[in-house]
């Protein structure tokens, strides 16, 4: 994976196919946020924020900047799925926020901006299934891959795929298996 974790104007611009002037009105006016470098003032955009400026404007995320996120999300009430999950992706590398029911998750997918969101189905099926057609909704939540994690024994895997899933697995997960997919999902 390139290293990189911060851009300036014009590459910013270059991704967004504007001129470098346009990069810094959208600076200015407070839409995109940067910082200033001492001297000479140029501006530096994180990787991060610029993602996240380009799904709050539906603008399509270049692949190479997308695989940079290593944000999950993980939306769950088991203690199990809480506590493994967090720590196995966690020593995969992965930045992991939890949530215990879906109004905490949708405050964490907007100021977070997560790769990823791994749902438990052990939550209110409606509300799982609405949680995930909401994302495939919104523009700027298109680029969210969406894991659940099912009961062990729910062989209902294609209902979720159906709904809008990208992959499930049973649980509770192996960790390895766990981290394995979050990767597989990332393309890391």
């Amino acid at each position: 994976m390139n290293e990189l974790h911060v851009l300036t104007t014009g590459e910013a611009a270059r991704y967004c196919g504007v001129n470098f002037r346009t990069v810094i009105r959208w600076i200015e006016r407070g839409q995109l946020k940067a910082y200033k470098l001492p001297g000479r003032g140029d501006h530096r955009i994180c990787v991060e924020d610029f993602v996240g400026f380009l799904q709050d404007n539906a603008m399509p995320v270049p692949t190479e900047l997308a695989a940079a996120s290593r944000k999950v999300l993980v939306l769950a009430q088991r203690p199990e799925l809480i506590a493994t999950g967090r720590q196995a992706l966690q020593q995969g590398g992965f930045e992991v926020e939890v949530a215990g029911n879906s109004f905490v998750a949708g405050t964490m997918l907007a100021a977070a901006k997560p790769a990823l969101l791994v749902i438990d189905a052990g939550l209110e099926q409606a509300n799982a299934f609405a949680i995930i057609d909401h994302l495939r909704s919104r523009g700027e939540f298109a680029n969210v891959r969406v894991l659940v994690v099912t009961e062990a024994g729910d062989n209902d895997s294609q209902r979720w795929l159906e709904g809008g899933a990208d992959a499930v697995i049973q649980g509770p997960a192996d960790r390895a298996e766990l981290v394995a997919k979050v990767k597989l999902l990332l393309d890391m």
